[in-house]
């Protein structure tokens, strides 16, 4: 699949999470983490890991913050409401589909062929004066230096450090080679930018006559 591609059914993947259904999402949850874990296990467990406290954060917010019914089997100054954990629940599974999205685009896209397709996506803004090859990769670099940052053992990470960084990918003797590859569009590639193109059209379509209902109805 071409990088362009992959990088388009990410960002139509977070799209498609505001028109789910709350067991919808679940069972997306379920299929994107279960392909985040077959591409990249370990990978996908620290990312996990080091979110664990955001995702217990989001629940206990959610669950205490939404009124609602409280828990039968608690007494009522402890008690959180259903419709808070559900909200709550909710919230986690989209933080994880959106985590474990970005982790499989990463596990099954080398760095160049990641350059490739953000110089696709980029393309279009050449019209506003932006110089896409210089933009995508300084990106590409910027991220291997945070990767390099990130491997390293009780990582600390402080403004000085952000100073480096900085520094480092602006030094071209020190930058590591980066070699792009544009790879051609396949008739699979291309069936699938139709679907997505479609989904997005039908998803908008709706979420119009949908508002304009709403409208109809005030004024009636």
């Amino acid at each position: 699949m071409h990088p362009f591609v992959k990088i388009a059914c990410f960002f139509f993947v977070l799209l498609l999470l505001q028109f789910l259904s709350s067991s919808s999402i679940a069972v997306l949850c379920g299929f994107v983490c279960l392909l985040a874990a077959i591409l990249n296990l370990k990978h996908f467990f620290q990312l996990i890991k080091r979110m664990r406290w955001l995702f217990v954060s989001l629940l206990l917010i959610y669950a205490y913050a939404t009124p609602g019914e409280y828990l039968v089997f608690l007494p009522l100054n402890v008690a959180p409401s259903y419709e808070g954990l559900q909200l709550g629940a909710t919230q986690i599974a989209k933080l994880l589909i959106a985590v474990a999205s970005l982790s499989a685009l990463f596990a099954s896209t080398t760095k160049s062929q990641l350059m490739a397709g953000l110089w696709t996506l980029l393309s279009p803004l050449r019209l506003v004066g932006l110089n896409v090859e210089r933009f995508t990769v300084r990106m590409l670099l910027t991220l291997h230096y945070v990767e390099q940052m990130a491997v390293q053992p009780k990582l600390k990470l402080d403004f000085t450090q952000l100073d480096k960084l900085a520094v480092s990918s602006d030094e071209s003797d020190t930058s590591p080679s980066l070699v792009m590859v544009q790879p051609a569009f396949t008739c699979f590639d291309k069936a699938m930018l139709s679907l997505i193109l479609l989904a997005v059209m039908g998803l908008s379509l709706s979420r119009f006559v949908g508002v304009a209902g709403f409208l109809k109805m005030g004024q009636a």
